[in-house]
């Protein structure tokens, strides 16, 4: 029963997006009236507003992404200053 819904609403939505490819109304497609409605109503300063915001997004995602790798990645030494001296005597020995 699954498969035949998946199957139903997949040949739904390949029929509506060919008919708003391909099907015309008074002459044009309902893209090229989606297109031109776009056009009309979105000023070029609005696009880039919005394209700027996107970046400054990304941009803070990965450095918070990157900020949490390097962190997790990085070892962390819980050695107290009686154990630093022990180590360097050892060292201090072999030489």
């Amino acid at each position: 029963m699954g498969f035949l819904k998946f199957l139903v609403w997949t040949g739904c939505a390949v029929g509506l997006g060919v008919f708003l490819a391909t099907g015309e109304i008074d002459g044009r497609t309902p893209l090229e009236y989606v297109q031109r409605a776009w056009k009309r109503h979105v000023q070029p300063t609005q696009v880039d507003r919005v394209k700027d915001g996107l970046r400054d997004a990304i941009d803070e995602a990965r450095d918070a992404v990157n900020r949490t790798t390097k962190q997790a990645s990085a070892p962390r030494e819980r050695i107290t200053p009686e154990d630093r001296a022990a180590i360097d005597r050892i060292i201090a020995q072999k030489k």
